[in-house]
């Protein structure tokens, strides 16, 4: 096994240690964690990972989209 060898299969174990963590919702967060906002998030939505409310979550992609670059053509 080579240097390129070792990285690579280092690589590929951290992918899936973050994938991992990412489908696994972290345990008490129930609540919205924006500010002081404290807004209750659904259990659907816990069980996706969700740590914004709904209108947190909306306020956010919105500024993301706001300072997205824009595709010129």
């Amino acid at each position: 096994m080579d240097v390129i060898d070792v990285a690579q299969r280092r690589q590929a174990e951290e992918i899936e240690y973050v994938l991992a963590a990412r489908r696994t919702p972290p345990r008490g967060l129930t609540h919205c964690e924006h500010g002081d906002c404290g807004e209750a998030i659904s259990d659907q939505r816990q069980q996706m990972g969700a740590r914004l409310c709904i209108d947190c979550a909306t306020v956010h992609e919105q500024e993301a989209r706001r300072w997205a670059p824009r595709a010129y053509g």
